[in-house]
């Protein structure tokens, strides 16, 4: 029999009558989960609205006894010491599962590390310690008031006594074999519900601080945190609420990883003054020796103890700030939440009667943890054995790491990269014990600190933030003034059997457009983490019942990461991943399918209570003072639930995106300047003719344009207006001045109420922009095969237009090869769109360790600094690979560029001046084909070509004639369609409507000319046919459940998570329609419709399964059909190709590609040198302060050698670099995470401190040094280059190519007698070629290579047939 542990010596306190505040069954349920997780017990609660024979029929059914027993302890106040008895006794039982290989010193866990259950045994173990612990408690007797003063070391004074009330009690447990038969007892009072059910008299005002103790030797906090309560009131504080008052001082934590201090020798200062006020519940504790914390160890000095923080959740539970993450739960107070929150409570009668419950009082020691068979004979049937399913569900528990307690007065950001860094390292989360220090709010002082402690040694370190996202996260606002800081992560399937099922992965933070919901919450309060997709391989391998397991956790389990609680609340398809396996013996790419979750933080332990009228959180809090709200509050503010029950659950939920979309926010606009129009347009036959489309006033267009910043007024927006979506033209007959905007029923996506200003905000999304050259798609080609009027003119026709594109780009880089202002011309010009934009963003060119980061400004950055790119082999193969790689991507996407062709924005024509069947384009710039000689501002009396992709039907392309309408005029660079006719034509268009679709439109007369309409097909009915299915279960159908936002998200998200077939069928219909060359036949229209169907599957709620697919497949062909020959690297059918993408792949692109390239390669070859003379200099400079090698060595020989200051900086540095080099080599991380990591130690590189010398101090002036072009990096650099040109270039360039950018252009700039021209980065992010002044360079070039005057005669001249 274990004994009774003594309890510590008790603080006496003046009564006082404490204020009683009810404990919230939500309350406890935090708690209980938080307890149960940090152990990996994997305990669930209590079903609230499961019958009890319902109850009994779960397949955790015998374990539902330790969540209502440990909700009758806590409603009686005694969780917090049973949480601290259970977490001392886990301890001992923990050490006694550490293997202790070899006795090796160090492998021992620390004593504070976590005693968490890994394997089902060790969880069963930790069980029947728990069910042990709660049977003492529910047998203890209350002793005497004497007995009770005698068990303290201090003498409590007597109170006075008062009149008491008796009630009955019985105890009822169903797992102990003793149900209780009566249940005729009225129900309780109200006030009831008020007072400690064991209350017999006032409660004595009596405060006991005697926390369990360890040894200082310890790594744990040398000190309790001091933590303040809310509210300035005593009165205010609840009944169950410690009141603690700590005056400490700051001391550092002895850790052996962290501190420098010895094991035996105390920090500075321990001195712990704590006045804790006690309400009847620590009474209890007193009463309940068993329940109080043990004294220190016996024989132990006092003076040598410290306080225990065993685990960061144990030691959370002792003070205020954790007991309001704890109180701060997903249910909401009564007076705080929606009618549609995701929170369940038991009534007041239920809490009452829980509150009520007490075991029949027995006087009995503590007990000892009982083996099953001495539980059977006590009647308590032994812990049920754990099915597969169940341990899997324990593993989960353990995905989201948890961060120590000290870590949580760190600022939020600060809080992320520690996690993140010790993820990527695979530090566990139990052995940092390092204090935070606000130095660390330095990003590079973080990292610092952190790769110089023992743990970390040898640890490749993730890729930093950037610098720009760092410090935007240390705002208060969490966001710059136009971008928010976005926080992302990612799961990954874990193979192993044991451990947690999925590895957690933080990505570095990143600057990115808001969305509503962060501009209204703070993006701070935003998760979205990246998920393998439930029919993926990876998760299948777990097996069915586990994926059923991991939906429920993602779904509606709270997770707890960085002291916040996330819930899921929004499900979307991500991008997939692809994987490379480069270990066999073809190098194969697998393709992971991923959803992307968004979770939202209810709460937190800085978090606070809303007030009482409050159901959200105030607008601009501030990145530590969110006030807790539920996910239920948070779809409510958006969707305004209550006003649109109406609407099926998976449209509602699909409208959540809008509130996801990240747009730029402009002007809000007020009430009365919102029209909000009754009625569409529609047609004679009923169609909406302007679906997803309206206006706005010249007045607010203006000032959406000032606000973003754009040179000229567009024609239109792209964006989000409260509920609304789609586009906004200007009103072309506005001239008022006003500013006002429209909305039509086809654009309101649910009841919105347009009260708040976010509601009310303008937020762009896109805006028209000047009209280009565009290619033509892929998809197109079978319908224009279709369709043409000659199918053998139109074949050759589109392949003149690929022969055409490709010889006029392979032509543009060769002549620019031959010159660099022509080289960093072509550069620009084949850069991709967002360049500009990430130039715009940062306000220079992105840096990623010594070059640019994008292969487009490497080029630039190394022409403008001096460099031939005909004569530097890094910048040659830089150029071929570009070129290489856009030759490939257009051989794989066949996208032939059509000079007179562009995409346009679909809108309509307010006026009503078009007649169907005719469009109006006009351009804000003469759009100009150099090919064909074409150049206008608009298209007047022509027949034009507009499609929208993806294209399926053969009338998704139709022929209609263009002209130009003065009344049309001010709608530039979007093309306008009419309202009149029967069918819209975005309709005919793949179904398109006018929310931002884009039409391609071609006016290039020999395709035009060459193609005739289909007339839309009759579509086949699929849901009579049975072949898809549609889900429409409304919200209103969830309005009797007791959960009804959980019952909503669950709906949804396993309707989300169910694979989605549009790309399976989708490229089975590319398939058959290649076999049977056509594109019309009733096969190909029922799979075109079946695919327009999947397409809104989400939205619309259809179901197609694979059982589904499997069937079609047999009605539509006995075999599926092959791979189309076009996917193939090579053409292998019998003679010339006749499908029209074969015709234009292998018998245009393919060959031509291939000539060109091999022709390019072998020009590049002729001039490429990886040396370069003009990098050495600078080493050569210095190295001339070292005696020659051979005086060196004779001196070494006659015992006179002194190494000079010069020959030992030099060979150090010579050290230093070989080091860096080697692991460049070795290193096997990702690209990303292994230049980051060398760049950082290649800065670390300084002069040896070996020599002290005046001149050694002089290579490294602040100012210069700061921004990396002091004598010291130059040197460094050019050593380096000297060092490693040939072995390894790629390193020396990623490493130094900043400092020999440098050297190169003061040589460069000596030769040609002019001046090395610095710019400010933000003026070079801004720089742009000017394609007049190259093309009149090279004319008075006559043939001569400009860097002829540069380099003298090593430059060659180039005749005009080279040129």
């Amino acid at each position: 029999m274990t004994p009774r542990l003594d309890p510590g010596p008790a603080v006496l306190a003046p009564p006082s009558t404490p204020s009683r505040r009810r404990p919230e069954v939500a309350e406890f349920d935090i708690w209980f989960l938080e307890f149960s997780n940090s152990y990996n017990l994997n305990l669930k609660r209590s079903p609230p609205d499961l019958s009890p024979q319902k109850k009994r029929s779960l397949p955790y059914y015998s374990e539902l006894e330790y969540y209502e027993r440990l909700k009758v302890q806590y409603f009686k106040g005694n969780h917090l010491g049973i949480h601290t008895l259970f977490d001392q006794r886990a301890k001992d039982i923990h050490g006694r599962w550490v293997k202790k290989p070899l006795a090796a010193l160090g492998v021992t866990p620390f004593p504070t590390q976590l005693p968490r259950a890994t394997t089902e045994p060790e969880r069963r173990q930790l069980l029947r310690l728990l069910r042990a612990i709660l049977d003492d408690v529910g047998t203890v007797s209350v002793p005497s008031r004497a007995s009770v003063s005698t068990s303290f070391s201090h003498r409590v004074s007597d109170e006075p006594s008062s009149p008491t009330r008796r009630r009955s009690k019985r105890y009822s447990n169903e797992w102990q074999g003793s149900p209780s038969p009566e249940r005729n007892r009225a129900p309780p009072s109200e006030i009831d519900t008020e007072v400690d059910p064991d209350d017999e008299r006032p409660p004595s005002v009596l405060s006991i601080l005697d926390r369990g103790r360890v040894r200082t030797d310890s790594p744990v906090p040398s000190r309790l945190p001091s933590v303040q309560p809310p509210g300035d009131s005593v009165r205010n504080r609840g009944l169950y609420e410690l009141i603690h008052s700590a005056n400490t001082s700051k001391s550092t934590l002895t850790s052996q990883v962290f501190s420098d201090h010895g094991g035996d020798e105390p920090p500075a200062s321990q001195e712990t003054q704590t006045t804790i006020i006690a309400s009847n519940t620590e009474t209890e504790h007193a009463k309940h020796p068993l329940l109080s914390p043990p004294r220190s160890v016996a024989g132990s000095d006092p003076d040598s103890l410290a306080p225990s923080s065993s685990t960061e959740r144990a030691l959370h539970i002792s003070f205020n700030d954790y007991e309001r993450l704890q109180q701060n739960s997903r249910a909401l107070s009564r007076n705080g939440s929606s009618i549609y929150s995701d929170f369940s409570y038991l009534s007041e009668q239920d809490i009452t009667h829980t509150a009520t419950l007490s075991p029949p009082p027995i006087s009995s020691p503590a007990s000892p943890v009982r083996s099953p068979r001495e539980e059977k004979a006590r009647g308590v049937p032994p812990i049920a054995v754990h099915t597969g399913i169940q341990d899997f569900e324990q593993r989960l528990n353990s995905v989201w790491p948890l961060l120590p307690l000290h870590y949580d007065q760190a600022p939020f950001v600060v809080r992320w990269e520690i996690l993140r860094i010790s993820l990527h390292c695979g530090i566990q989360m139990d052995n940092l014990h390092l204090e935070y220090d606000p130095s660390w709010t330095s990003q590079k002082t973080l990292w610092t600190k952190l790769q110089a402690l023992p743990s970390f040694q040898g640890k490749s370190f993730p890729e930093k933030s950037r610098p720009e996202a760092w410090a935007a996260a240390l705002n208060d606002n969490f966001c710059t003034a136009d971008e928010v800081v976005v926080l992302t992560a990612s799961l990954t399937a874990n193979t192993s059997k044991t451990g947690p099922p999925f590895n957690l992965r933080l990505n570095p933070l990143r600057l990115d457009l808001p969305h509503r919901l962060s501009r209204r919450f703070g993006s701070d309060r935003f998760l979205e983490v990246v998920v393998p997709s439930m029919g993926s391989q990876a998760l299948k391998n777990f097996g069915e019942h586990a994926i059923e397991s991991i939906q429920r956790w993602l779904i509606n389990d709270a997770h707890v990461l960085l002291g916040r609680v996330w819930t899921s609340f929004f499900i979307k398809p991500s991008l997939p991943k692809k994987v490379s396996n480069e270990n066999t013996l073809v190098p194969q790419t697998k393709i992971i399918h991923q959803e992307r979750i968004y979770m939202f933080a209810e709460d937190g332990y800085d978090f606070h209570r809303l007030e009482a009228k409050e159901c959200c959180s105030p607008k601009g809090e501030v990145v530590d003072k969110h006030t807790k709200m539920g996910r239920g509050s948070l779809i409510d503010w958006l969707l305004q639930i209550p006003n649109n029950q109406e609407q099926s659950v998976l449209k509602l939920f699909s409208r959540i995106a809008l509130g996801l979309s990240r747009t730029k926010p402009t002007v809000i606009l007020q009430p009365e300047q919102i029209r909000h129009r009754k009625d569409d347009i529609r047609s004679p036959a009923n169609k909406v003719m302007n679906d997803g489309i309206a206006r706005m006033s010249r007045g607010l267009a203006e000032s959406i344009k000032s606000l973003m910043g754009l040179k000229d007024l567009p024609a239109g927006f792209q964006g989000r207006f409260g509920s609304a979506k789609g586009f906004w033209i200007l009103d072309t007959t506005d001239t008022s001045g006003e500013i006002w905007i429209e909305t039509y029923p086809s654009q309101r996506k649910w009841k919105c109420d347009y009260i708040e200003d976010d509601h009310r905000t303008f937020e762009v999304r896109n805006s028209s922009k000047e009209l280009k050259a565009a290619n033509l798609n892929l998809q197109l080609l079978p319908i224009l095969e279709d369709r043409a009027i000659d199918t053998a003119l139109m074949k050759a026709h589109v392949g003149a237009f690929m022969k055409d594109s490709l010889q006029r780009d392979l032509d543009s880089q060769k002549a620019a090869m031959q010159d660099p202002i022509q080289f960093r011309l072509w550069v620009y010009e084949n850069s991709p769109s967002n360049r500009r934009a990430e130039h715009v963003k940062y306000g220079e060119y992105p840096f990623t360790a010594g070059l640019p980061t994008s292969r487009e400004d490497v080029m630039s950055f190394l022409v403008d600094s001096g460099f031939d790119p005909t004569r530097l082999e890094f910048l040659r193969d830089m150029a071929w690979k570009l070129r290489k790689q856009r030759c490939e991507e257009l051989l794989e996407r066949l996208n032939v560029r059509v000079g007179r062709s562009a995409y346009a924005y679909m809108v309509v024509d307010f006026l009503g001046v078009l007649e169907e069947g005719e469009v109006h384009l006009g351009f804000s710039s003469k759009f100009t084909d150099e090919q064909s000689g074409f150049s206008e501002t608009f298209l007047h009396g022509m027949d034009v070509l507009v499609a929208r992709t993806p294209a399926h039907y053969p009338s998704d392309i139709q022929r209609v004639r263009a002209v130009f309408k003065p009344e049309l005029g001010a709608l530039k660079d979007v093309i306008v369609f009419s309202t009149r006719g029967n069918i819209p034509l975005a309709d005919k268009l793949s179904g398109g409507d006018y929310d931002g679709d884009i039409a391609w439109v071609c006016w290039e007369p020999t395709i035009v000319n060459n193609f005739h309409n289909a007339e839309m097909p009759l579509v086949p009915d699929l849901f009579k046919q049975g072949v898809v299915r549609k889900e429409s279960q409304s919200y209103s159908d969830l309005l009797e459940s007791q959960d009804i936002t959980s019952e909503f998200l669950t709906t949804a998200f396993r309707f989300n998570m169910q694979q989605n077939l549009l790309g399976v069928c989708t490229n089975y219909k590319e398939k058959f329609c290649y076999a049977r060359n056509s594109v019309r036949d009733q096969s190909a229209i029922l799979l075109s419709t079946l695919i327009s169907h999947l397409v809104d599957r989400a939205k619309q709620g259809i179901v197609f399964t694979d059982r589904d697919w499997a069937q079609l497949r047999k009605t539509l062909s006995r075999f599926d059909p092959s791979e189309p020959r076009y996917k193939k690297e090579n053409w292998d059918g019998n003679g010339d190709p006749t499908h029209i993408i074969d015709y234009v792949k292998f018998s245009v692109g393919r060959p031509l590609i291939e000539m060109e390239l091999k022709e390019l390669n072998g020009f590049l070859n002729r001039h490429a040198e990886r040396f370069d003379k003009d990098l050495v200099g600078c080493y050569h400079y210095y190295e001339q302060n070292q005696r020659p090698l051979e005086k060196r060595k004779e001196d070494e020989r006659m015992g006179l050698f002194k190494k000079s200051t010069w020959e030992v900086i030099l060979e150090q540095l010579k050290k230093d670099i070989d080091a860096v080099a080697q692991e460049w080599v070795s290193s096997r991380s990702e690209w990303d995470v292994k230049i980051a990591n060398l760049y950082d130690k290649w800065q670390g590189i300084s002069p040896t401190h070996k020599v002290k010398s005046k001149d050694v101090r002089c290579l490294q002036q602040e100012d210069r040094a700061s921004v990396g072009v002091s004598e010291w990096d130059l040197l460094k650099a050019s050593f380096c280059f000297k060092m490693y040109y040939n072995k390894y270039p790629k390193f020396v360039w990623y490493i130094a190519g900043k400092q020999l950018a440098h050297l190169k252009a003061v040589s460069v700039s000596r030769r040609t007698g002019g001046w090395p021209v610095l710019v400010a980065p933000y003026m070079y992010a801004g720089s742009r070629p000017d394609s007049k002044y190259a093309r009149d360079l090279a004319a008075r070039a006559e043939g001569r290579n400009l860097f002829e005057s540069m380099y003298g005669e090593e430059a060659e001249s180039l005749s005009d047939e080279d040129i």
